[in-house]
């Protein structure tokens, strides 16, 4: 697992990426939809990665549903112009510490978002940092606890980090990917149709189902337009 430090630094070169692709995007750009979360624009986005670390330094956790929550971040700066957003931002210091949201947590967070916005945006993202790297790691660690704590089968992982199993090994299928598809398939960021032809050596079926079943994530309903590229 990797340490609270390249957690840290993995959310602020996250940070740092976002801050440049959003800043110069004109009124059209950042009030397009997220495809991947089409409640919100490009800009609602932005507000919500800011509006999370304001939380997480306030010590605001939620209360109520974690959708209410999010939603509270997003409406704070829905008004405020862009540089304002990313101004606020960038202020604030990411505190190396286990208050929540973890830094593992928010680490994952702004990697998919980051994601999430090139999607948007119709440009390709860097898929080989150190801050997706993290964020497999968290979607792999995601993805062993919910197979581990269901009667589904584990899956081995095989990407360019080497192996890793999620679960269980009685009856384990494999799934040979990138570590980048992993982040995106624990997210939901692909369709039942995509995750179901990667590349794995068994049925995913029950697999998919389990990851799914708490519903913190869903598959798209339809394609995602590049996810084949994952």
């Amino acid at each position: 697992m990797p340490t609270i430090e390249l957690q840290a630094s993995a959310y602020e070169t996250s940070r740092e990426r976002i801050d440049v692709l959003a800043r110069d995007l004109g009124d059209q750009a950042l009030a397009a939809t997220v495809p991947c979360c089409p409640a919100w624009s490009v800009k609602d986005l932005v507000g919500h990665l800011t509006g999370l670390l304001e939380d997480r330094r306030d010590g605001r956790m939620p209360t109520a549903g974690f959708d209410e929550w999010t939603d509270q971040q997003v409406t704070r700066h829905r008004d405020e112009p862009i540089d304002a957003v990313l101004g606020t931002w960038l202020a604030i210091s990411v505190e190396q510490s286990e208050a929540p949201p973890s830094l593992a947590a928010l680490s994952f967070d702004v990697v998919t978002h980051e994601h999430d916005l090139c999607h948007a945006i119709g440009v390709r993202g860097d898929r080989d940092t150190a801050s997706v790297k993290v964020g497999a790691d968290r979607a792999c660690q995601r993805m062993a606890g919910l197979l581990g704590e269901a009667d589904a089968p584990g899956v081995v992982l095989t990407t360019e980090d080497g192996e890793f199993l999620a679960g269980e090994p009685d009856g384990a299928i494999g799934l040979s990917t990138t570590r980048f598809a992993v982040m995106r398939l624990v997210t939901g960021r692909m369709s039942r149709r995509q995750a179901e032809q990667m590349s794995w050596d068994g049925d995913p079926a029950a697999v998919l189902d389990t990851l799914f079943a708490d519903g913190f994530f869903t598959l798209q309903p339809s394609d995602v337009v590049g996810a084949e590229a994952t």
